[in-house]
């Protein structure tokens, strides 16, 4: 057991000494004025892979919906991850108009080619944190999409 115990403390002493030389630097914390606001933080079940594509945008936003709103028919130009900071929020799909209710610490993913509506349909404020990823420079994270003709929700 000694002679375990010996190898291990030497083996760790080259270690250390070997990172000390070599220049590895310890991790140290923040210095100066650093604000940090968590725009949301949520869980998913689904399992998804996010890419950034050169030539485009990455857009992090936040979103606040008054009772009783919504974004109207859109898509996105990529995936869109989000998050629910507060509140309870609605999304409508057009392929079969069910509504997905998603609450505080959710998390969801909007594919580019999913036609869909988000609604805050309570008496209280929604508020989200948004990933837009593969937007165009210039151009805009949300597409505009007519009214689905077997949905009447707006």
């Amino acid at each position: 057991m000694v002679g375990y115990r010996s190898k291990w403390v030497f083996a760790t002493s080259i270690i250390a000494v070997s990172l000390t030389l070599s220049g590895v630097a310890i991790a140290t914390g923040p210095t100066g004025s650093v604000v940090s606001e968590v725009l949301g933080a949520g869980a998913t079940d689904g399992k998804f892979e996010f890419r950034a594509k050169p030539g485009t945008n990455t857009v992090v936003a936040s979103f606040t919906f008054g009772p009783n709103s919504s974004t109207g028919w859109h898509t996105h130009p990529g995936r869109t991850l989000v998050t629910v900071k507060s509140g309870t929020f609605t999304v409508y799909h057009a392929e079969d108009c069910a509504p997905l209710v998603y609450e505080p610490g959710d998390a969801f993913v909007e594919l580019p080619t999913t036609v869909h509506v988000g609604r805050n349909e309570t008496t209280e404020s929604v508020e989200l944190g948004v990933v837009f990823f593969k937007v165009p420079i210039d151009g805009s994270p949300r597409i505009d999409q007519p009214q689905p003709e077997n949905c009447d929700v707006t």
